[in-house]
């Protein structure tokens, strides 16, 4: 195995000349041409030190808490981080002679809507079609699925 090295170079003008631009870590928009100031919301330091509080605060929302993913440390001052989202449950919903439904919550509402109407449209629309089709459509109907809990906000 042979050993590799790395020179670096630092030369002072180019590390003052690459201090002078600061630019949020997140938009990536130099602060001479915000006019949002830039804030340093947590202990990350050298080009991703600095950040606008809205695009903070968006990046907060978006990933669900206040932490800084490169120092760990907590966003400060007064972040706030979105409430956990609802995991959503699946419902399996079969249609024959009447409405059946296998569900896990008992604040689920199934409503079925069916009308005299509907069903003379569907045998107009579908003359063509045995009568055994027909019957199918025609068991066709509405169907509203409710959600009935809410969250207590």
């Amino acid at each position: 195995m042979r050993e590799v090295g790395l020179n670096i170079n630092m030369d002072e003008e180019f590390i003052y000349s690459a201090s002078e631009v600061i630019c949020c870590r997140i938009c990536h928009e130099a602060e001479f041409e915000s006019c949002k100031p830039l804030e340093a919301p947590c202990s990350c330091s050298g080009t991703v030190k600095f950040a606008h509080r809205d695009c903070v605060q968006r990046w907060c929302d978006e990933k669900g808490n206040t932490n800084c993913e490169i120092c760990l440390q907590k966003f400060e001052p007064g972040y706030l981080a979105p409430p956990p989202k609802k995991t959503t449950q699946d419902t399996h919903v079969t249609i024959r002679e009447s409405v059946e439904a296998s569900r896990t919550d008992d604040n689920l509402v199934i409503i079925a809507i069916a009308d005299e109407e509907e069903e003379s449209l569907v045998e107009r629309e579908y003359a063509e079609c045995s009568s055994t089709a027909d019957a199918t459509a025609s068991m066709c109907r509405t169907l509203a699925i409710v959600d009935t809990e809410r969250d207590n906000i």
